[in-house]
């Protein structure tokens, strides 16, 4: 066994993926997000596991995160979301890849290299009404209605837009995209162009605008455990997929007034008992997002925590577990090796401690092993030169 490893349940996440379907409205269908390897769970494990659940729709950002998909087996319908290089376009529509458009000149070089193909490019149109990142205009609406009826090796197969504030209580503004949204869709129908999907909804706007629901609801961060904010806990049955473990690899009782860590910020209270952890800052283990405060108060909570952290003490985080019981870091967090002081708690080199590092964050080459129906398997990144990079499973 490794002394760092992160446990992914993927039966939590099949768990969450028949909470989210339980509430879609008839004639809707889950779109399951596994973007950044499924928010850092692995895209090819969770969607090989819900596409044995039934789930027929992927969306990922980028082309590569496709490619990989489809390289690994899976079959269903994947959308890229986010803007693509024409160089990667051939491959695309070789593989059956829908992409995202949201420029009109897009089509007529898509159109082309369709055409050069003798393949069809399937679409969805970005309708930009208020994210403001990517998307049609309502003033491009008019020429993309005209580029689409000259391209006869483009087929669209939807239309959607981006909620920027469907997390928020205020609903007035997700409100206002969405009737922009309903009109651009209007307009473009009138304009001769055949919208077959519509969809908005991301996570939070699902448990949110039921009536949004349409044809395809985006959700990921609810299919990894996690709610989009505190105010939605509770209206589902969630399950966290997600454990990082390791294993006190030193021990050593210490005097009262020991120092410990970089710049000696820690000094033992007491007689205590300090333990190595292989975990640092190179694996994520410490490292926070840089939060932009929500107001007055917002402000006024991080400026708290961060006055607690220079004194020792870390606020609103999870906490580090040894035989379920928390235990504090004794100093700074180290590139790899990490002290904590342990008091009390009976243990002995090789003991588990369950640590919080945030999924995104985790170093890609800690060893994951995933379980399903009581079954557990080993993926391990291997490094092969400076850029090449294979993946290594076992049972």
């Amino acid at each position: 066994m490794p002394d760092l490893w992160i446990e992914v349940d993927l039966d939590a996440v099949i768990h969450n993926f028949k909470q989210v379907i339980s509430l879609l409205r008839p004639g809707a269908e889950l779109m399951a997000v596994v973007k950044a390897d499924a928010y850092g769970l692995g895209a090819v494990e969770v969607a090989r596991a819900l596409q044995e659940e039934g789930c027929s729709h992927f969306a990922v950002t980028t082309v590569d995160e496709a490619l990989i998909l489809r390289r690994q087996g899976i079959t269903a319908k994947i959308l890229v979301l986010g803007p693509s290089n024409q160089e990667d376009w051939p491959d695309v529509i070789e593989k059956d890849i829908e992409l995202t458009v949201s420029q009109v000149e897009s089509i007529y070089t898509l159109n082309q290299i369709a055409s050069g193909i003798g393949k069809t490019a399937v679409i969805h149109l970005k309708l930009e009404t208020g994210m403001g990142r990517t998307g049609f205009m309502p003033d491009k609406l008019v020429s993309l209605a005209n580029s689409l009826k000259e391209c006869a090796f483009i087929e669209v197969a939807g239309a959607y837009t981006h909620f920027a504030r469907g997390a928020q209580r205020d609903h007035s503004y997700t409100r206002g995209q969405h009737e922009k949204f309903i009109f651009c869709v209007s307009e473009l129908e009138r304009l001769g162009v055949t919208i077959p999907a519509k969809h908005v909804c991301n996570s939070a706007a699902f448990l949110d605008f039921p009536e949004y629901h349409y044809d395809f609801v985006r959700a990921g961060t609810l299919l990894g455990g996690h709610y989009p904010s505190p105010s939605f806990e509770g209206k589902l049955d969630l399950k966290d997929p997600w454990t990082v473990k390791a294993r006190i690899i030193h021990l050593q009782k210490v005097p009262k007034g020991t120092y410990a860590g970089y710049q000696s910020l820690y000094k033992s209270k007491k007689a205590t008992t300090l333990a190595v952890v292989p975990v640092g800052y190179a694996d994520g283990f410490g490292i926070e997002p840089k939060l932009i405060p929500q107001g007055i108060i917002d402000l006024l909570k991080i400026i708290v925590k961060n006055i607690a952290a220079l004194f020792g003490f870390q606020l609103g985080r999870e906490k580090i577990l040894l035989k379920g019981r928390p235990v504090s870091i004794a100093g700074k967090v180290g590139m790899q090796l990490t002290v904590f002081d342990v008091g009390e708690v009976e243990c002995e080199c090789g003991e588990e401690v369950v640590l919080p590092i945030r999924r995104t964050f985790a170093n890609p080459r800690i060893i994951r092993l995933y379980k399903k129906n009581g079954l557990v398997f080993r993926k391990r990144i291997i490094q092969e030169g400076f850029l090449s990079i294979n993946t290594e499973y076992s049972q």
